[in-house]
Formats: structure tokens, C-alpha cells, sequence
């Protein structure tokens, strides 16, 4: 179904909410599709549960032997990147259960707009989601949510992508 423009300022603004789940949303998708780069689905896949998923899918599912080379190469992508998001910020112990907690506190967006009106709305824009993220979320958030798209925004530089990638 084609959303266009009009109804998706509608729904952004009748629950802005959602866009700050949404971009801990796309931060959590993102981590989990620079480290699974193999993986065409990723049902069932958080960033809490990535050690747990680096084992999984690097274990043969007949056999039950592990690919020790594929796992150690899942493993180093995900330190690389966790080194460089720590710079940021970002804090593993911390930052992956916030980010579950987000997407389920403030939910995500319930339609994904195409590539012009995500453009149009300033999806992309990160200028625009750091004003929803402080007009909308609590104080207490502020600090940690503007962390997300710090990261979120760090990643989109990094691999020439739109910060929302749907």
C-alpha cells in the first residue's frame, strides 16, 4: 500500500513518538546488519542477544559443528564496530536493552514511507530527529536517546546509506 506524503505527516505527527522508536529501531538493525552481512533475514536478532546469534548461525544446523573461521570473523566485526561506537558513547553493558526498551516504550513507525516522502518528512535528517527526540521524550532520555542517533548517524556516514534503511 502506497503511503504518500500527506499521510505520513499525519501520522507522524498525530504520535511523534513512534519516530524515537523507530530510530532506536534502525540503530539496533543497523549493528545487526553490519555484523550478519551473510544474513538475508534477521527475525529473531537483537543486539542483546548477538553473542547468543554469532554462535547460532555460525553453527551448522545438521551437524551441530561450529565454523570456528565464520564465528571468529562475526566476532571481529562486531568488536570493530562495538570499539567505534564506544567512542561515541555507547556503552554495551548499558545501550542495547535502552534500545529495547525504547522500540517498546515509544513503538516504531506502523508504515514505512517511501524513499521521496522519507526525504520530504526529514527521516533523514538528523537535525530534524534530534529536535522530535527533545520535544518529545523525557528528560531522563534525553542524554541516552541523542547518544542512539549519534551512533545511528556515525553508521549512516560510514557506509553511505540513508539513516533509516527500510
Amino acid at each position: 500500500m502506497y503511503v504518500g506524503p500527506l499521510e505520513d505527516l499525519v501520522t507522524l505527527w498525530r504520535n511523534p513518538r513512534r519516530l524515537v522508536g523507530e530510530i532506536a529501531f534502525q540503530l539496533d538493525r543497523r549493528i545487526l546488519a553490519y555484523v550478519f552481512r551473510e544474513q538475508s533475514r534477521l527475525y529473531g536478532f537483537t543486539v542483546l542477544n548477538i553473542q547468543d546469534k554469532i554462535l547460532e548461525v555460525s553453527t551448522h544446523p545438521v551437524t551441530g559443528e561450529v565454523d570456528e573461521t565464520y564465528k571468529q570473523q562475526l566476532s571481529e566485526r562486531h568488536m570493530d564496530l562495538r570499539d567505534r561506537l564506544h567512542k561515541l558513547g555507547y556503552n554495551t553493558m548499558l545501550h542495547p536493552s535502552f534500545t529495547e526498551f525504547i522500540i517498546n516504550t515509544f513503538g516504531i513507525l506502523k508504515q514505512r514511507p517511501d524513499h521521496h516522502s522519507a526525504q520530504k518528512l526529514g527521516y533523514n535528517n538528523p537535525d530534524f530527529l534530534r529536535k522530535v527526540i527533545v520535544d518529545v521524550a523525557p528528560s531522563k532520555l534525553l542524554k541516552d536517546l541523542l547518544l542512539l542517533l549519534n551512533c545511528l548517524s556515525f553508521m549512516a556516514k560510514q557506509d553511505g546509506k540513508p539513516l533509516f534503511l527500510w
